[in-house]
């Protein structure tokens, strides 16, 4: 610490904060060392992350995009979460990363959040920088929005000790409601994208590896309760009136998300879900990706246009698709 004030007399600083060995006083330093840098779609980390090849799932991007862009005609009540859903193999986050860069490039992204249970980074395994990270996202993109998050930080200095509900009351929708009072209010527009919110593992508060002592710890925390909380989180915020965004949530169909997004269990208006499964064939993007392949080949290497046989390429197609099936 001396390294900071080397030779300085007659200094008050308040409110400061040392992160990693460097100083923060800016609030959004603050948020910035509070966030899973890994997790956002054009991160280093996802350089070699799964995107759609040129000319497949067309249909289904299009699908999605239209409906971040375009207003779902409903005004009083707009649902704005929508699911898309598919066993593993069926692409759903190479749907999620293309989306978001075209999603970049129309000036439509707000925010992007992809789980890993592989990373090496916890804050991509797990819910602690997920509401930190969407809001690092706003911030960058919107100078309103920004100025307002900076507000928030310096007037709650523990907002990161708290928890995710809290967060995005605070570092969300606070600020979007500042902005909404504004006569000369911006409008925002845009989808929140999250990928991979299975494999979301559970944070754990108390230590479950020493012995046994008098007091008794509570049950270990699962990773259904917290894959929920952040389910039951942006659906809150999807409530709030000043919350403008679309929300995209892309999971393998596992219980809990089957249960939160069926009708009959939850009364919140969802989008009606997407799954890449039942609802888009695969048959013929896989065609596509195959034929793609051949050509570049065929090219590098001057063979004939004959190569490889239809009978071959028939035969290729077809255990293709039974082996994603069987992945899936």
């Amino acid at each position: 610490m001396s390294g900071f004030f080397n030779r300085a007399h007659d200094i008050h600083i308040d409110n400061f904060q040392v992160f990693d060995g460097h100083l923060l006083v800016n609030p959004l330093e603050k948020l910035e060392a509070r966030i899973a840098p890994g997790a956002i779609h054009d991160s280093a980390e996802r350089c070699d992350a799964p995107k759609c090849h040129p000319e497949t799932r067309v249909a289904v991007q299009d699908d999605l995009y239209s409906w971040i862009v375009d207003d779902d005609g409903e005004l009083e009540q707009p649902k704005k979460i929508k699911w898309v859903t598919g066993p593993a193999g069926t692409g759903k986050t190479a749907v999620m990363g293309s989306l978001s860069e075209r999603c970049k490039v129309g000036g439509f992204l707000a925010a992007t959040f992809f789980f890993a249970s592989w990373s090496a980074s916890v804050g991509r395994r797990r819910k602690s920088a997920f509401v930190t990270t969407i809001a690092h996202q706003l911030a960058r993109h919107h100078p309103e929005v920004r100025e307002e998050i900076s507000k928030a930080i310096e007037a709650n200095s523990d907002i990161f000790n708290k928890n995710l509900y809290t967060q995005m009351d605070l570092l969300v929708l606070g600020p979007l409601r500042g902005i909404a009072r504004r006569p000369d209010r911006p409008d925002l527009r845009g989808a929140v994208i999250i990928d991979g919110l299975d494999e979301c593992e559970a944070e754990q508060y108390h230590d479950t590896t020493t012995a046994k002592s008098k007091y008794k710890s509570p049950p270990p925390r699962t990773k259904d309760q917290d894959q929920l909380e952040i389910l039951q989180v942006l659906r809150t915020a999807s409530s709030d009136p000043s919350f403008p965004f679309r929300i995209l949530i892309a999971s393998r169909p596992e219980r809990v998300f089957r249960e939160f997004f069926d009708p009959e269990n939850n009364p919140t208006p969802f989008f009606q879900k997407l799954d890449l499964h039942e609802d888009y064939n695969a048959d013929t993007d896989i065609g596509l990706f195959l034929e793609a392949h051949f050509s570049r080949i065929r090219r590098r290497y001057r063979l004939p246009p004959s190569w490889p046989s239809p009978q071959a390429i028939q035969t290729l197609h077809l255990r293709t698709i039974s082996f994603s099936q069987f992945w899936g």
